[in-house]
This record gives C-alpha cells, sequence and structure tokens, in this order.
C-alpha cells in the first residue's frame, strides 16, 4: 500500500510540474514536495505504526474440538455428514455396542447371583453367631466343655471370611456393571458444541482404535480473530480497543471488532525440554505479537468463514483524530484492492 501511495503522489506531482507544467518546480516547491513526503513517512513509521497498530495478518479463528469414540471397535452407524451443520448433543456415530451388552448383562445376572448368595451367607452367619452366643452361655454355666468353644468361633469367622470375599467380588461386578453401562451411554458420540464436522470420511464397517480421533469438530460457538502485531505497538494496545478489519473473501468491506487480549507470549520463543543449555540458535525471537480480537456487529450475509484472511487497524487510546483518519483510508483502499485478482 505503501508503494502505491508514494507512486501516485510522485505521478500527481510529475503532472503539475512536468506534464502541464502548472506549476514552476522551483526550490520551494522541491521543499513543499519533498517536505510533505518525508513528513508523511514519519507519520507512518512514528505515528500510525506506533499508536495505530496495523496488522496485514490476520485470520479468522474458531476453536477445533477431536472427536473419538470412548471405547475401540467397529462402527455401526454414521449420522453426521461433512460440512453440515449440528446441533450440540446430535448424533455424531455410533459404534457397535453389542459387546458391551453382552457384558453388562453378565455383569447384572453375577450380580444377582451373588446377591442372593450374600443373603445365605447372612442367614447362616446369624445362625452361626447365635450358636456361638449359645455355646459361651452354657460354658459359663459349665455345661459345655470351654474346649468345644473355638468351634463355634470358628464357624463364624468362616462365614465372615465368605462373605467379605463375595463384598469383594460384588464391587468387581459394580465395576464391570458401571464400565458397560458408561460406554453403552457413549456409544453414540454426540457433538460437544454447535459447528460442524470438517473431512469427515468415517463409514460403517470402519475399525477404530479406543479413544483415537477419526474427525475435527469445528465449533461456532465462538468465532474470533487473530492479527500479528509489531511488538513496538504491543505496549499501547489494551483491552476494548476500536478494531477496522477488512477480509479478501469481501472485497470493499470494512468490519468493526474490539481488542479482547493481547497474547504475551509467542510460540517462536519457546524452549524445547532438554538437558542441553539454551544457545542462541535455540532462540528464535519474533518480531511480532499476536491480538486476540473480538468480531462487532452482524454478520450473517458476511459469515466469517474459518481461516479466512485480511487486514487489522487498531485505535489505541494513544490515537488522534487525524492519524485515525489516515488508517481509516489504507485500510479501506486496501480493501477495494481485493477486487483485483492476480491468477499468476
Amino acid at each position: 500500500m505503501e508503494l502505491l501511495v508514494t507512486i501516485a503522489y510522485f505521478c500527481f506531482v510529475w503532472l503539475v510540474f512536468f506534464k502541464f507544467e502548472w506549476l514552476r518546480f522551483s526550490l520551494f516547491w522541491k521543499f513543499v514536495v519533498f517536505g510533505i513526503y518525508i513528513a508523511a513517512a514519519l507519520s507512518e513509521v512514528v505515528l500510525l505504526g506506533q499508536t495505530t497498530p496495523y496488522s496485514k495478518e490476520l485470520v479468522v479463528e474458531r476453536y477445533v474440538i477431536p472427536i473419538a469414540p470412548e471405547f475401540g471397535g467397529l462402527v455401526s452407524t454414521v449420522h453426521a455428514r461433512a460440512n453440515m451443520p449440528i446441533k450440540k448433543g446430535d448424533p455424531i456415530f455410533s459404534m457397535d455396542d453389542r459387546t458391551w451388552l453382552d457384558k453388562r448383562d453378565q455383569a447384572q445376572a453375577a450380580l444377582e447371583a451373588a446377591g442372593n448368595q450374600k443373603k445365605s451367607l447372612q442367614a447362616k452367619l446369624a445362625e452361626a453367631t447365635l450358636k456361638l452366643q449359645e455355646a459361651k452361655k452354657l460354658v459359663a454355666k459349665k455345661v459345655m466343655a470351654a474346649r468345644e468353644l473355638p468351634l463355634s468361633q470358628d464357624a463364624v469367622d468362616d462365614v465372615t471370611a465368605q462373605i467379605a470375599a463375595l463384598d469383594n467380588s460384588i464391587n468387581g461386578l459394580k465395576s464391570a456393571l458401571d464400565e458397560a453401562n458408561y460406554n453403552l451411554e457413549h456409544a453414540t458420540v454426540v457433538a460437544p458444541e454447535d459447528g460442524y464436522l470438517v473431512d469427515f470420511v468415517l463409514r460403517p464397517g470402519a475399525f477404530i482404535r479406543i479413544k483415537q480421533p477419526v474427525a475435527s469438530f469445528v465449533s461456532t460457538d465462538e468465532t474470533y480473530l487473530l492479527a500479528a502485531i509489531d511488538q513496538r505497538a504491543a505496549q499501547w494496545v489494551r483491552t476494548g480497543d476500536k478494531v477496522h478489519f477488512a477480509l479478501s473473501m469481501y472485497p470493499g468491506r470494512i468490519f468493526n471488532a474490539e481488542v479482547d487480549q493481547l497474547i504475551h507470549a509467542t510460540g517462536s520463543a519457546q524452549l524445547q525440554l532438554s538437558a542441553t543449555l539454551p544457545s542462541m540458535k535455540s532462540l528464535k525471537p519474533s518480531e511480532f505479537f499476536y491480538v486476540k480480537l473480538k468480531p462487532v456487529g452482524d454478520f450473517t450475509e458476511t459469515p466469517l468463514v474459518f481461516g479466512a484472511s485480511g487486514l487489522a487497524a487498531i485505535f489505541t487510546d494513544k490515537s488522534i483524530d487525524l492519524v485515525q483518519v489516515i488508517r481509516m483510508i489504507e485500510i479501506q483502499s486496501e480493501s477495494i484492492l481485493n477486487y483485483l485478482y492476480n491468477p499468476f
């Protein structure tokens, strides 16, 4: 854009002073012509760049959720289609759940049998406990020999141990039943939010492993923009600052947004976990920070397509009105240039 403005400015100078010779290119006008150009360049570098950051790297972002089943096996039914909007809770695909149905039925039958067995053991324990109490009374009255008392105690201990072992078995059966019920409830994978599936090629009969992602779900609950700005301008960016942005897919259109937050990190500066001490080669400082922007307005007729790119101008509270007008003209001009398509 700066190159186009420069070319247009000097074309205008050529028309005025050389083509039509409306004015003589005297020393005074030389100072005026080059003074205006230098002042404009300085305003771009100092005022525009610092107080109204301009980003030529803006992209529409959405949250992407990997879709995976709770258990592995065969896919029985596919309910959804790629690139079609679906609501939260709508089914996406169903797993073959016959194995878990069998496990649930077996666990329920085993639990019922174990419950009956426990009732029988509890009755047996009550009887053995009663006999032990009677034996203690008879020993106290010296009607029964004291050496026979341990036999009654052993009978109580034996039944108690059987009940404890059965309780452990019942706990294991309950865990198996809970697992079977959980997997049966999640045999049909549903949409976690409103959104759509991308490149969804899953078909009935496909075998997939446990928790293996088989699709990418794009959430439409929240849409945001990411814009890269120079670090020298990041110091003035605050949450709530007004933003104008343009998308390449909508030539000539300017949209509104506001700053959600400045992301205080860059991926290029992140160090990898290693026992080796970091060196300058491992550090890759970036000149840019990313700003998360929140779109403002109605985008029904101009949907913000995930991955669409464009431009953004951020108006901080340090920018003056004249500078803001210049930046508005700049972004509007570049948006109009999107009508021009270079096929090469």
